[in-house]
C-alpha cells in the first residue's frame, strides 16, 4: 500500500534535489539529447523507441503530458519548446514533488525517475527491488541511487547565505577585536532553519519524522561531508568543523554541534 503524503514542498530541499539532478542527467546542459533506447511502455506492455531531452534527461513521450500537468497548456514538442530551461525547470519541479508526495522518499523519487513507477512502487510496497536492473548505458538502479544521492550531499553541504563583515568602532578600549559578522546570531539561525527544514518535514502537530525518511540514505556523515566540501574550497582544518562529535546520530545534531563552535569564539 503506498503512503498517503501531506503537501509538503520542502522547498529547500527540493532545490537542492533538482540541482543535483540536473547535474546526474546532463551536467547542467539544458540542451542535451541522450542516446534513443527501447523501453517496455508502461500502460500497454509493448516495446516503444524514447529518447531523453534536456537538462533532466526527461523521455519525450512524457514531456508534453509533464508539461501540462504541470500548467504548461500552451507547451510543445514541435516547437522544440522542450529546450526551454524555465520550461524544463518547472516540469522537472513539478514531477519530483509528486513522487516526493507519493513516495515520501528520495530514494523512491530517483529510482521513479530513473527506472519508472513501477520499481518505484515495488519499493514502497515491498521495501527492496531488483536494483541489478540496467539502463541502455548499463547504469543500474543501485549506482543511479548512489550517484544522486552522493550529489545531494555535496549540494547540502555547501548551502550558504551571504554575510558581510563589520568592524567595530575603534575607540572600543581594550585588546584588539577581530571583525564579527554583522547579524551573525540572527543569520545563523536562518541558515539552521533552512537546513533542518531541508533535512526534516514537519507534520500539522509541529513532530518531526525519522530523519532515515528525509535524507536519503547514500548521504553519509555530516562531519565527512563538511571536511569535503571544505577541502574543494581551501578551508580543510578549520576549528569548528575539529570540534563535531563523531558520535552525533543525525545532521541535525551535528549542525547544532558546529554552530555551537562557531558561536564559542571562531570566526
Amino acid at each position: 500500500m503506498e503512503n498517503e503524503m501531506t503537501n509538503d514542498s520542502n522547498p529547500a530541499l527540493i532545490d537542492i534535489y533538482l540541482k543535483a539532478l540536473l547535474m546526474r542527467e546532463s551536467t547542467n546542459n539544458y540542451e542535451a539529447k541522450h542516446k534513443a533506447s527501447i523501453i517496455e511502455d508502461y500502460a500497454t506492455g509493448k516495446p516503444i523507441r524514447v529518447q531523453a531531452l534536456g537538462g533532466y534527461g526527461i523521455l519525450d513521450i512524457n514531456f508534453e503530458k509533464w508539461a501540462e500537468q504541470a500548467g504548461l497548456q500552451e507547451f510543445s514538442m514541435e516547437d522544440e519548446d522542450w529546450k526551454d530551461p524555465v520550461a524544463q525547470d518547472t516540469i522537472a519541479r513539478y514531477k519530483v514533488q509528486e513522487y516526493f508526495n507519493k513516495y515520501n522518499s528520495w530514494d523512491a523519487v530517483s529510482i521513479a525517475w530513473f527506472s519508472g513507477e513501477g520499481n518505484a512502487n515495488e519499493l514502497v510496497r515491498n521495501g527492496t527491488i531488483d536494483y541489478t536492473q540496467a539502463d541502455s548505458n548499463g547504469v543500474n538502479i543501485k549506482d543511479y541511487v548512489a550517484s544522486m544521492n552522493n550529489l545531494i550531499s555535496e549540494e547540502l553541504m555547501t548551502m550558504e547565505i551571504p554575510m558581510e563583515p563589520i568592524n567595530l568602532p575603534s575607540t572600543v578600549v581594550g585588546p584588539p577585536t577581530p571583525p564579527v559578522i554583522a547579524k551573525q546570531k540572527d543569520m545563523q539561525q536562518v541558515f539552521a532553519a533552512q537546513i533542518l527544514d531541508a533535512m526534516t518535514k514537519a507534520n500539522a502537530g509541529g513532530m518531526r519524522p525519522s530523519f532515515d525518511s528525509q535524507v536519503p540514505a547514500g548521504a553519509g556523515r555530516f562531519e565527512d561531508a563538511v571536511v569535503e566540501a571544505q577541502t574543494k574550497r581551501g578551508d580543510i582544518g578549520k576549528p569548528p568543523v575539529e570540534q563535531v562529535n563523531k558520535y552525533a546520530q543525525t545532521v541535525e545534531q551535528a549542525f547544532q554541534q558546529y554552530l555551537d563552535a562557531v558561536n564559542n569564539g571562531w570566526r
